[in-house]
Formats: C-alpha cells, structure tokens, sequence
C-alpha cells in the first residue's frame, strides 16, 4: 500500500492498493459515513429524454460517496463501497443518487473520516512499509481430486477444485498409471495458472496418502516455470480442512515469512488453552479486558475486524482509547479477521479478547 497524500487536519488520506492484503487492509479502514473520492465508470443516458435515439453509455469521472456499506470480494480481487454520490459531473450525476466504486488493485482513492482512529494509522502505516506477503498455494489431493487453496493475510478460500475419473480396473496398471499422468497433467495446469494470477511464495503439496509424494514428484521434473519452494505435508483430508489442518501446524512459518493468518490462528488457540485451563492469564469480553487494561496486564489484545468495522463510532472511539491505553504498557495490538476458523472463534467470545502476562484480582 502506497501514501500518496495524508493532510490529517483535514481528515484526508490518499492511498494506492498495490496487492490483494492491501485490498483486505481497505475494507477494514472504510467504515460507514466515511467519504470516498475516486475515479469510475459510471453508465449514463446521453441525447434528449424525448428522442428515440438515447443511448445508455459508460463514462469515466470522478466521483465523492458517502459510504453506507463496503464488501471485500475475494472471488473477484475487489472491495465494492456502496454509497450515496456527494459531488460529482452535474450533467452525468444525479445528487444524492446511489453508486459503487469497484476498487481493484491499481486503483488509488482518498478517505476522509471525521476522526482517524490510532490503530488505523498505524495499521496503515505498517502496510505501507511492509512489502506485500506473497500468498501460499496448498494444493490438498489424492486419488482423483484436487482443491487448490489460497492462504493468504486476509483468510483462506478455494480457487481451484480439479476432479478426474482414474482407472481402477484390476491388473491393468497401465492404465491406471496413464490416468493417473493425465490426473496430474490437469492439477499441475491449474496450479500454473494460479501462479500467473497471483503472487506465490510457497506451494505446499499435502493430503492423506502417497498421491501427495507422486504429484510433487511429477510438478519437481515437470519444468514448470516460475515455481516457488515446495514443500510436502500429510494431512488428514483435502479441500479447505486440509488447509486448516496446515494453519494449526504452522507449517507455513517455517517456509516463508510468517503470515498473519497463522500467527491469529496461534494466539487465538493460545488464548483458548488458557480458558481452558482457567490459569487466569486469558480475558474476554469488553468489561474484562477493560479490566485487565487498568492493571497494565494485557500481553496480546485480540480485536476481530468485525467488531471493528460493525462498531458505532462511539463504540469505535473506546475500542481506540482501550487499544492506546494496552499499548502504553507493552500491549501488542492485533486485528483477527473472521475470514478464518480463529476469528470466528474469537468473534463468538465476544470479538474482544486478551492474553495476560500475569493474573489479576478480579473479585
């Protein structure tokens, strides 16, 4: 992510979305009644009202929004914010109308908040200075099916799922084996297209069985190009459990420079042992944490973007004063998505936890 221009006086902050971790950065700073300014495509009438010939037609231009609602897209790279248009080419616009901007990376758009909350800052600022993290590819397979998962800061999903008839017939392993060829063929064709489309720093091969073994194998010899380090992990499934099975392992760290989906996924499992145990050292819930805050206690806080995002600006304006008063005694900050099984479970406590370095009186 790119600063471009930052007049903080006057609420503004001009950003360029360079990768897709700064698109899921985007959709966790825009929150409603925010105003948006950017450039788009917009479809408008052109010709008289009266005349049979009007046409409908796209136009560029620049456009001011005042945000309702904002999505993040992961199927398309996009973050969609919906809003009404402030200010815009009066004879192409309508004043008070509804538009969406489609923000892809590339693209370059100013916020303006009535208030820039510190975490905010902070969290764009550590976006600006950190290069992007490339994206891990699992790709989970056994005989006859594969899914290709992306791992990435902002969650997990599925890109590809390849599905192939092997040949099962007994004493012909001929067959079997070509079949099996072709199975890899189509798989390794998918990941190749997967590494064109995106930036990808780690492949990490895994499933039940030897499939896992054979298919490395053929992609190692096969002469693909461009193709970052692999790694081989067994694991008890394919498909998306596959790649949450890898998450809890850690796997991923050891390869590559850590992703912040693991390192929520170790905290939070981190913070549920400590539940468990009833050791004293984990909070959650705001009177809790609050608490903790008070004594100077709090090791790791745990915030989901959800609750962030959902907040009114009341609630959002104590999230910032609990998070700044954690951080002057050593607190380190974290923002957990829900775009994985470890903010989900943190959403569920309430979207607020804290890992403590020592126990504290709470009677």
């Amino acid at each position: 992510m790119k600063v471009l221009k930052r007049i903080l006086k006057e609420g503004k902050i001009e950003l360029k979305v360079e990768s897709l971790d700064d698109l899921w950065h985007l959709y966790n700073i825009v929150a409603p009644n925010d105003v948006i300014v950017s450039r788009t495509i917009r479809r408008v009438k052109v010709g008289d009202e009266d005349d049979r010939k009007q046409e409908s037609v796209r136009k560029p231009m620049t456009l001011v929004l005042r945000v309702e609602d904002a999505a993040f897209h992961t199927f398309t790279n996009r973050v969609r914010i919906k809003g009404t248009i402030l200010e815009g080419p009066s004879e192409l616009v309508s004043i008070g109308s509804h538009h969406t901007f489609n923000i892809e990376m590339g693209d370059t758009l100013t916020i303006i908040k009535e208030h820039w909350p510190d975490y905010l800052l902070k969290r764009i600022d550590e976006a600006e200075k950190k290069q992007a993290n490339p994206v891990c590819i699992v790709v989970s397979i056994e005989d006859g099916a594969a899914d290709l998962i992306l791992v990435a800061d902002y969650g997990i999903r599925e890109a590809v799922s390849v599905r192939s008839s092997i040949s099962r017939k007994r004493g012909d392993q001929k067959t079997h084996d070509a079949t099996m060829k072709e199975f890899y063929a189509e798989v390794a064709t998918a990941l190749q297209s997967q590494l064109e489309q995106n930036q990808i720093g780690l492949v990490i091969v895994a499933g039940p069985g030897f499939v896992k073994d054979h298919f490395k194998e053929y992609i190692s010899t096969s002469g693909m190009k461009n193709l970052p380090p692999l790694v081989l992990e067994s694991t008890n499934s394919i498909g998306i459990p596959a790649a949450k099975e890898i998450l809890y392992k850690g796997v991923i760290s050891t390869s590559m420079a850590e992703l912040k989906i693991e390192t929520e996924t170790r905290l939070v499992e981190d913070l549920i042992a400590h539940l468990a145990k009833g050791d004293g050292l984990a909070a959650y819930g705001e009177a809790e944490v609050a608490r903790a805050a008070q004594y100077g206690a709090i090791e790791s806080l745990l915030i989901t973007d959800k609750r962030l995002r959902e907040g009114t600006e009341q609630q959002r304006r104590w999230t910032d004063n609990l998070i700044h008063d954690s951080e002057k005694t050593r607190a380190v900050f974290h923002i957990v998505s829900t775009d994985h099984p470890a903010g989900d479970q943190l959403q569920h406590l309430g979207g607020i936890a804290a890992i403590l370095r020592f126990v504290i009186d709470r009677s």
